[in-house]
């Protein structure tokens, strides 16, 4: 995800049009002095408007949307480090790497005054869990207004390989489909090993901000057809499918 995505994603969450590239400051986690966090360099002219963080984690598919009202911060250059006529800032939490809402946003950056971000309005927001090979994408939809020779849009599910949850759910469940049996390995050899997707039993649209997934509780492993069909004109559960693939064959 990059900046224009969220912004687009946020704006449609709020049903409204607040963020823009002018007035939001985007920064994917890093580290700086041994420690996890987001790189964020704000004009100082920018704090006299409303003001928007984006701090995301490519990783964990997630990311923290700070909203600062305007004059909140009336006078920056005394609480940050300054960098010619910008406030130079390095946010931390306590679980960077797992994105909660509930935790403190800390400025670390030398000469600051260690300001708290969690004072404003804070929304953790799930967006992807991203892939660094496209073999983990695969088209759930198609939209059927599409013309010959139009632009199409393909809705797409990405997972990540190495991910804790899903090495925790496949450890416990292996890498058969949960629904059909069927196994990649099996069909593909080496190809295939150790390839499934991971579904969850209660979409991420359905949980509350603070909810943390257990991968042993909310996760299963299945193949992208069924995956599909799971989500297909709507939810349906594993055994749901199950039954109509039974009925089917009967």
């Amino acid at each position: 995800m990059d900046k224009n995505q969220a912004i687009e994603l946020i704006n449609k969450k709020q049903g409204k049009t607040v963020l823009s590239q002018e007035n939001t400051h985007w920064a994917n986690l890093t580290i700086y002095g041994g420690k996890d966090g987001w790189w964020i360099n704000v004009p100082f002219n920018k704090f006299k408007e409303n003001l928007y963080f984006i701090l995301n984690n490519e990783k964990s598919g997630r990311l923290l949307y700070v909203a600062i009202p305007k004059k909140a911060i009336d006078n920056p250059c005394s609480i940050f480090r300054n960098k010619k006529d910008t406030a130079d800032i390095f946010i931390t939490s306590a679980n960077p790497e797992i994105l909660r809402k509930k935790d403190t946003l800390i400025d670390e950056q030398s000469n600051g005054t260690k300001h708290n971000f969690s004072v404003y309005q804070v929304e953790l927001i799930e967006h992807s869990i991203v892939s660094d090979s496209k073999e983990h994408l695969y088209p759930e939809e198609v939209p059927n207004n599409c013309e010959e020779g139009s632009k199409k849009t393909i809705v797409v599910n990405s997972y990540e390989r190495n991910s804790k949850a899903r090495v925790e759910c496949i450890k416990k469940y292996g890498v058969n489909c949960t629904v059909c049996e069927f196994n990649f390995k099996n069909i593909y050899g080496e190809r295939g090993d150790g390839f499934i997707h991971v579904h969850h039993l209660i979409p991420l649209s359905d949980l509350g901000d603070e909810y943390e997934i257990d991968p042993i509780k909310d996760l299963r492993p299945v193949c992208p057809n069924c995956h599909a069909m799971l989500h297909r004109n709507g939810n349906i559960s594993i055994e749901e499918l199950l039954n109509e693939i039974k009925s089917k064959t009967n």
